[in-house]
């Protein structure tokens, strides 16, 4: 009997080891940069935060994630695996997960800004007119405010400095 369970169990653990490996030689990630994180990262990192790297590329966090961080302008590994990306960033206590923004704009609001209402109008100072086209209020005054426009899916997004939230805009001009 002895021998028979051994066999039966070795045999086991080779059907259970094979799969596995395959899995995770399926999962490696490739290297697509490294970089450093501009500027300083400090407060709760969650999802939604968006970082710039010193290269120009820009990423969201779309993983769960809740981490409490202050880096002055951390080195970060960014790994890739189709459209996922994975930011190992000097500092944090785990990785993000995150999605590569594309069309991204960057660019001041002209004049003062005193938040949205609804359909808030945004002139900016590259010329650019953004209107916003999902129902929001918050009110935050600023002197021509940093914003951060990019493609989310099928829409636009804005998110301005020092502002929280962020809102789905469309470009009138």
């Amino acid at each position: 009997m002895d021998k028979s369970f051994l066999s039966i169990f070795k045999r086991t653990c080779v059907l259970f080891i094979i799969p596995i490996n395959i899995f995770f030689a399926q999962s490696d990630w490739s290297v697509e940069e490294e970089t450093r994180i501009e500027g300083s990262v400090s407060g709760t990192i969650k999802k939604g935060t968006i970082f710039k790297t010193v290269s120009g590329n820009y990423y969201e966090v779309t993983g769960l994630t809740l981490q409490l961080v202050l880096e002055l302008s951390p080195e970060v590994m960014v790994l890739r695996k189709g459209d996922i990306y994975k930011l190992v960033v000097h500092g944090f206590d785990e990785s993000l997960i995150c999605s590569k923004l594309k069309d991204v704009i960057e660019s001041k609001i002209s004049g003062e800004f005193q938040g949205w209402d609804g359909e808030t109008i945004f002139k900016l100072s590259n010329g650019q007119i953004w209107q916003q086209s999902s129902y929001s209020y918050t009110y935050h005054y600023a002197y021509r405010p940093t914003v951060m426009i990019y493609r989310s899916g099928s829409t636009f997004k804005m998110k301005v400095e020092d502002v929280d939230d962020v809102i789905s805009v469309e470009r009138l001009k």
